[in-house]
């Protein structure tokens, strides 16, 4: 790849082609015929400009590597705008209510609007909308026949990139021993998650080539391009890449500085000895490796080897496991349970916002949060401790009743935790739980007798709770207000389940469009204080963080018309952007909740929890 100056006063595009290959899943040519203009790579004319496309919009930067690919071109119209520009710019409408990770979802979705829209194109804008900073965005794209020797096919994909010239290579980067050993840990966790992501979309290629694995200014992961053609053809200049993950991180190591060997000498040896091929196994690798570190201590390996011997990855195989003892090895991997990577908390956030709808003239909805969190900070670094308590609660009953219940329950909840749960004391018991949202109830039933309500005139509350203690949760939950999770690599889940007679019926195995059919299908099965404790069920959930997570306990008013699950795009994945404050990213769910619902109340406590690995406390 060549080196460029950068201080043009135009903007510098990658150029890619892709080879269309009929059977290929991603690389297919969708309605190309024998009538498409013939493109030519023109490597002769070096005193005149040469086009990367067959319009002439894109020219070489460079025409004398105008055989390398990708390319570096300079759009000469960039005031028109393209097609995969307008579809970049609308994601947050078309991407509504999509699994944008999914291709089988996502491609022909896209393609039903745009026939000639290929699955390369729609790869870069899926995966570019939910990893920003990783994938590169698209700016263009074509199909068109092809004459030139550089593609075995007889079409291909053209493809125009964002080009970041800031970004610094991967392999640079692991030989900088002023980047911590922390960093280069989560760069290989990274790769992991990466590998699952681009799996479907078969471009999982993309981490095998070295030089195609770079780092932004912001220490993110960068991919260059989406690799999807790596086992047909070469598209870097490049020897035979490693045909594994592991292969990659041998090699990144074999270059490393002998300090950085010998740190991740534990690994290498582990690669050396059992080799993997599964990304389920390297992930048990590390997951077991971390397990081991943080029960044994390590050996000083360069103590052991000796300064004068030079790269340490030569001594690998004098350190090598035995056969009995590597097979041993590989075998406790396989079989172990997949365990969670050492990981910190690095920030907490929590928000809260309530609104009264636009239809109400009073608020029933009542939250009640104590969050409290502490940082330890020692020349090993900092560690974050955080317990709350987190109660939401979605009132119900006339003559201003349902205000009366929610608050009861909630300060009832929160008290009761305030007596038995002691700052940097074990999370509570599902048990404990149970009692605290018992307590609830038998104080709203008494409110009721006190007041002789009967039938529908008791009031009642429905009930979210999460208690929180550093990567553990705990939830409880009673009615038809919700609590969900949502990462990035997970998409969003309800943890909960309605408590009401359409819900209640499906799971009795009737089919939900006869459940959800009947008139009194949303009445509440549960609920806290018109019935004794015998009456109700608390659903008690456990979570714990393994990666970046929001979670979000919202009343109906939020989730009604499923509303989160059909705006996760434009409103949940910005939540989890820790550069912009939580309470605005809530506010701004809030108003889309009443856009879409506004028929109740509206109520959400949404937790932010942001992780990264330490390295530093394993060796």
């Amino acid at each position: 790849m060549p080196t460029v100056q950068t201080d043009q006063n135009f903007k510098l595009w990658w150029g890619i082609l892709y080879p269309a290959y009929a059977d290929h899943p991603i690389l297919a040519a969708p309605n190309c015929n024998s009538g498409e203009t013939v493109f030519e790579q023109d490597t002769h004319l070096p005193n005149t400009a040469a086009f990367f496309d067959p319009q002439h919009r894109y020219q070489r930067w460079d025409h004398r590597y105008a055989c390398d690919l990708p390319q570096l071109v300079q759009d000469l119209q960039p005031e028109e705008p393209t097609l995969l520009e307008a579809l970049r710019e609308t994601a947050q409408d078309w991407a509504q209510g999509l699994n944008i990770l999914d291709p089988n979802v996502v491609i022909p979705h896209l393609q039903a609007q745009y026939p000639d829209l290929s699955a390369v194109a729609i790869a870069y804008l899926a995966l570019h909308l939910i990893y920003p900073e990783t994938i590169p965005a698209i700016h263009d794209a074509w199909l068109d026949a092809v004459a030139t020797s550089n593609l075995p096919a007889n079409y291909c994909h053209g493809i125009i990139l964002d080009y970041n010239p800031t970004a610094r290579p991967l392999q640079e980067v692991w030989q900088d021993d002023n980047i911590a050993d922390e960093q280069i840990f989560q760069y290989l966790e990274d790769m992991i998650d990466l590998w699952k992501i681009l799996e479907p979309w078969h471009c999982h290629y993309s981490l095998l080539s070295l030089k195609n694995l770079a780092v932004n200014p912001d220490n993110q992961l960068r991919l260059h391009q989406l690799d999807f053609t790596l086992p047909l053809v070469e598209t870097f200049e490049r020897p035979t890449p490693p045909l594994s993950l592991v292969g990659v991180w041998q090699e990144l190591f074999a270059h490393a500085s002998n300090r950085r060997q010998a740190v991740f000498m534990p690994l290498l040896i582990s690669l050396s000895t059992a080799p993997l091929e599964k990304i389920s196994g390297i992930q048990m690798l590390l997951d077991s490796l971390a397990s081991t570190l943080r029960s044994e201590p390590l050996p000083d390996f360069e103590e052991e080897i000796g300064e004068s011997t030079g790269d340490l990855i030569d001594a690998l195989p004098e350190m090598a496991l035995s056969a009995e003892s590597a097979e041993e090895e590989h075998t406790a991997i396989e079989d172990a349970p997949t365990a969670l990577l050492l990981r910190q908390l690095v920030q907490v956030d929590v928000a809260a916002h309530t609104d009264t709808g636009r239809d109400r003239h009073h608020n029933e909805d009542f939250y009640l949060i104590n969050h409290r969190q502490q940082v330890r900070m020692t020349p090993n670094g900092q560690q974050l401790e955080v317990q709350g308590v987190y109660v939401l609660c979605d009132g119900m009953g006339g003559h201003a009743e349902g205000e009366v219940a929610s608050s009861l329950a909630t300060k009832t909840v929160y008290e009761y935790f305030e007596q038995t749960w002691p700052w940097q004391g074990e999370l509570p018991s599902a048990e404990e739980v149970r009692n605290a949202i018992y307590r609830a109830n038998e104080v709203i039933f008494a409110a009721n007798d006190q007041k002789a309500k009967t039938g529908s005139g008791r009031m009642g509350t429905t009930l979210v709770m999460a208690l929180v203690h550093n990567y553990q949760l705990r939830f409880g939950h009673v009615g038809d207000s919700r609590i969900y999770r949502f990462t990035k690599r997970q998409g969003l889940q309800q943890l909960t389940t309605d408590h009401e007679v359409g819900q209640r019926l499906i799971q009795q195995g009737v089919e939900p469009e006869i459940a959800y059919g009947r008139p009194d299908a949303y009445q509440l099965t549960q609920a806290l204080g018109p019935r004794h404790n015998e009456a109700i069920c608390p659903e008690v959930i456990d979570l714990d963080i393994e990666e970046d997570t929001l979670v979000l306990l919202c009343s109906d008013g939020l989730s009604d018309n499923r509303c989160l699950e059909t705006h996760i795009i434009s409103h949940l994945v910005p939540m989890l952007d820790f550069s912009i404050p939580l309470s605005q990213s809530l506010h701004k769910l809030i108003d889309l909740g009443n856009q879409v619902n506004g028929h109740d109340n509206l109520t959400a406590i949404a937790l932010r929890f942001k992780l990264r690995s330490v390295l530093s406390n394993l060796f």
